[in-house]
């Protein structure tokens, strides 16, 4: 079970540090859970990153390369960074 307390704790963490534009925790599925974002921004963005995730997955598999663990894209404006853990999906837009 994911304790809601652990979550808001990890947004604290993350959202004040410098740079960072946004904090999405997701469950396993690619569901938000909890972020400081608008509800709009939050849904779409964990939905390019859970469709992201599965491809990434498959490339993982098909190189034999153990499990995916951490997604880091550089992007224009700045880097989206991705960590899957075994109930969550942290994604943090910098």
């Amino acid at each position: 079970m994911i304790d809601v307390n652990q979550v808001k704790q990890i947004i604290r963490r993350f959202e004040n540090k410098e740079g960072v534009r946004g904090v999405i925790i997701c469950d396993s599925s690619g569901l938000p859970i909890k972020s400081n974002l608008d509800m709009e921004m939050t849904e779409e963005v964990s939905a390019y990153i859970t469709s992201l995730i599965g491809k990434g997955k498959q490339v993982v598999n098909a190189l034999k390369e153990g499990s995916l663990q951490f997604i880091r894209l550089e992007t224009s404006k700045g880097e989206i960074m991705i960590a899957l853990e075994e109930q969550l999906i942290l994604i943090i837009l910098k």
